[in-house]
């Protein structure tokens, strides 16, 4: 982050952004690759499984259609015999049944397997890349090691290197992708200033309802990742089943919905449901339901991404309406302190490996190829596409996508021509979001990312809590967190949604010491006994 906590917040970014557009892989601009593309090999082809981020565009029937996979093979100078989960089936579940199968695997496998990496490389499933990646990786491998978080996640605790990740140019920018949103028309009407703290917050909810009948609403997915407990001293949302629910603190892991900061902000949001100011759809709302309280004017205040902040203000302005949407900052407790927003460190949780049906020299092909993405010719592809194609310099020699893809009426049609958009074994660049979304949605963001001009305390709220992205755990916790971690998730959301409602009261000391009772019941400790001791292993790497 820029000691400038306004870098991104007007239109000349948009000039900066063509000397940050390689800012991330620094080492790599000191030294030139010894990697030549077009590759020369023998090898007639590499087989390459992709659970998502990359799957070919929805208009193109194969990956033999679509231009940025056709694209990708002449870059390399490598045929490559693509695959992907099947169209309808449950993406988890495909990978886990290929998975289920180590001689049968594709060479390469953009999947999830982080917390499980040692077991893979144990039972040479996955190749351990430690002996050849500076070698033939050498533009990924000096991009790890310009950040610290970047080389430990892509390791297991024993130091080997296994995997090619996803990185975001920017740090955690676009990780604080979701936060607090309001009608910016009614906030005038009304007289109000944008607020600050909960109770301006709450105020305007208020306001809102009286007036125009309106409530707060979300999507169920996105405020129980983290909402705005933030303001209550929390750390986590509802989310168990993800590392959203677990947090760092202190150098001590905590489940979020286990400590007096949750129930603070759950005590809120029962009393605000109580109160009818918030939508009693809330906890079965999701992207698709919502949009009709949004469009039909029950909404006024709520909390969701920037895409989905470009939707809405698209979808109103089609419609004639002028509704218009803005991002407004993360709510602090009424004394100005926050602990915590949505985010994370712009390392992503995507693992690109390369198992063991590849031979040795296949293995080495496989690292050149996927070292691509980190080069500087490689980053432009992997963001845009083919230069005088799909994209152009501009006069400031900021990379702009053609009309072939602005003018193009699909859904997200610069993913038929570039690999980054959603994730996969590259980095992504700023200036690509930049081009995705709207003036609007991009102040969103900043507004949500850019909590504090002290920088370390920044990225302590909007990262620095997080379970961080890498750990990986032992056969054995990972055998023992399968047998005892399986019923938290559900019973801290029937719990939530029973607080919520008032079906239990979450302001009775007892009904409190007996949900943390049920949940010691649920091996609480010995989970998060076995948390703490791979976060502490991850930190000695």
């Amino acid at each position: 982050m820029k000691k400038n906590m306004k870098k991104m917040v007007s239109a000349i970014t948009m000039t900066a952004m063509a000397a940050s557009m390689f800012a991330m892989p620094a080492a790599a601009e000191e030294k030139t690759s010894s990697i030549t593309y077009p590759l020369e090999t023998d090898i007639e082809s590499v087989s390459w499984y992709a659970q998502e981020g990359i799957v070919p565009h929805e208009k193109f029937k194969d990956a033999s259609e679509s231009p940025f996979h056709t694209g990708l093979a002449k870059h390399l100078g490598v045929n490559i015999d693509w695959s992907f989960p099947t169209t309808g089936s449950d993406a988890n579940t495909f990978t886990n049944t290929l998975m289920a199968d180590p001689f049968s695997l594709p060479n390469i496998m953009q999947c999830y397997v982080m917390d499980n990496a040692a077991q893979y490389i144990d039972d040479e499933i996955i190749w351990d890349l430690t002996d050849y990646i500076q070698e033939y990786a050498p533009d990924y491998y000096a991009f790890l090691q310009t950040n610290p978080a970047y080389d430990k996640a892509m390791k297991d605790d024993q130091g080997r290197y296994y995997t090619f990740g996803f990185f975001r140019e920017d740090g955690g920018w676009n990780d604080s992708y979701e936060g607090p949103v309001v009608r910016k028309d009614w906030l005038d009407e009304c007289g109000l200033e944008v607020p600050k703290t909960i109770s301006e917050f709450e105020n305007v909810i208020r306001v809102f309802n009286e007036k125009y009948g309106a409530t707060f609403d979300s999507a169920s997915t996105r405020i129980n990742d983290m909402g705005i407990c933030g303001a209550f001293g929390a750390y986590a949302g509802f989310s168990v089943n993800t590392n959203y629910g677990y947090y760092v603190h202190d150098g001590k892991v905590g489940l979020g919905a286990a400590d007096d900061g949750w129930r603070d902000y759950v005590s809120w949001m029962n009393k605000m449901w109580s109160e009818g100011l918030l939508d009693q759809d809330m906890l079965t709302e999701d992207d698709t339901t919502i949009k009709d309280k949004i469009h039909n004017e029950k909404c006024g205040v709520s909390y969701t991404s920037m895409g989905q902040l470009n939707i809405w203000n698209k979808e109103e302005e089609a419609a004639g309406n002028e509704g218009t949407w803005i991002g407004i900052p993360y709510p602090t407790a009424d004394d100005g302190s926050l602990s915590a927003v949505f985010g994370g460190p712009g390392v992503g949780k995507h693992t690109t490996v390369i198992t063991k049906t590849a031979d040795e020299d296949t293995m080495k092909l496989c690292l050149q190829m996927l070292n691509y993405a980190y080069t500087e010719e490689g980053m432009l592809y992997w963001n845009y596409g083919d230069e005088g194609v799909s994209w152009e310099y501009d006069e400031d020699g900021v990379p702009q996508f053609t009309s072939l893809v602005k003018d193009d009426p699909d859904t997200d049609p610069m993913t038929k021509y570039n690999g980054a958009t959603w994730g996969s074994c590259c980095i992504q660049a700023t200036n690509l979001l930049y081009q995705k979304n709207s003036q609007t949605a991009i102040d969103a963001n900043n507004t949500w990312f850019y909590i504090d001009e002290d920088e370390e305390k920044n990225r302590e709220i909007t990262s620095g809590w997080r379970y961080p992205v890498g750990i990986s755990f032992t056969i054995e916790e990972s055998d023992k967190l399968d047998e005892i971690s399986q019923n938290i998730p559900t019973f801290v959301n029937e719990s939530y949604a029973s607080f919520l409602t008032g079906a239990k009261d979450i302001n009775d000391d007892a009904v409190w010491e007996q949900y943390q009772k049920d949940l010691e019941s649920y091996n609480l400790s010995e989970i998060l006994e076995i948390r703490q001791a791979a976060y502490d292993r991850y930190l000695a790497r």
